[in-house]
């Protein structure tokens, strides 16, 4: 059917709706009433002869087709406005919404972040933690960071770094009658560990041991957290000995508050990578987060 039969208000509501899941959500976003959403949606779906939604235990859910017509809608709107910011401006501005994981948002993104609105003051930014970057590329989120995967269609991918893992702890745990020698006299103190290395941004005790062809060792003690900044600020708190990434901990050891142990190299088996929509690359703040990020990352030699 050709585009001039559907009315373009009512696709944008209808986008708008599909993100949120929500007519009151998108009525508020749209500065319309709930009932005006609703009629806009219905109006869609006379049109089209088919259902856009579906309701199950009360909830609101795409169906089949309202998620292809989303997918489709969502795109050609990051296309138009991408084209906008380039026409009308090259100024940096606007707002931008960024998806992280929780421990990189919390100890990498979230401390440096005013050096990004230092250099770009026009820019509102909006910084979301997430685990499923599937979600968050479906909603609403406009840069993400999360471990490199598969390309998917539609969506650039900018590799960052490959991280490294490291132990770490406070200096103050240290004692001088247990010295930290070998992996063995790890032993004789409590050890830190992450739950959800895959979903987060933790590192294993498991992959650091098998990558440096060193033994695994028995601890008296251990405390386990489901994230990786909770084990880090436990580790400051000197309750244990801990593995991280070294971009959640550098700062930390520059400053005093961590001390490094052992030099083995031991890289990550995940690399770090931007994701955003094709449509939205040539927008000037997806840029400009891009570049310095890369800046920042070449500056501390990540």
């Amino acid at each position: 059917m050709p585009l001039t039969h559907f009315s373009l208000p009512a696709l944008r509501t209808f986008e708008v709706a599909s993100r949120y899941l929500s007519f009151t959500k998108a009525a508020d976003e749209l500065f319309l009433t709930r009932s005006a959403v609703s009629q806009q949606v219905s109006q869609l779906e006379s049109q089209l002869g088919v259902q856009l939604f579906h309701r199950m235990n009360s909830k609101l859910v795409l169906s089949r087709e309202g998620n292809v017509l989303a997918n489709a809608v969502r795109s050609s709107l990051l296309h138009i406005e991408g084209a906008l910011d380039s026409i009308c401006s090259s100024d940096v501005s606007g707002r931008l919404v960024i998806g992280s994981l929780p421990s990189f948002g919390a100890k990498w993104l979230a401390p440096r972040l005013k050096q990004f609105v230092d250099l770009h003051p026009k820019v509102e930014i909006s910084l979301l933690s997430y685990v499923s970057l599937d979600d968050v590329i479906a909603n609403g989120v406009d840069i993400a960071v999360s471990f490199a995967r598969e390309r998917q269609p539609g969506i650039c991918q900018e590799i960052l770094f490959q991280d490294e893992i490291w132990p770490v702890c406070a200096p103050s745990l240290l004692r001088e009658d247990k010295p930290i020698k070998t992996v063995a006299d790890l032993s004789a103190y409590p050890i830190l560990h992450t739950t959800l290395e895959s979903l987060d941004f933790g590192a294993s005790w498991e992959e650091w041991l098998a990558h440096v062809n060193q033994p695994a060792f028995a601890s008296h003690r251990s405390l386990s957290f489901s994230r990786a900044y909770m084990m880090i600020e436990a580790a400051i708190l000197a309750q244990g000995i801990g593995i991280a990434q070294r971009s959640l901990v550098e700062q930390y050891i520059r400053s005093g508050q961590l001390a490094r142990l052992f030099d083995f190299d031991c890289p990550s088996n995940k690399l770090i990578a931007l994701f955003y929509h094709e449509a939205a690359e040539n927008r000037p703040a997806i840029k400009a987060l891009s570049n310095w990020m890369h800046a920042q990352i070449k500056s501390e030699s990540l």
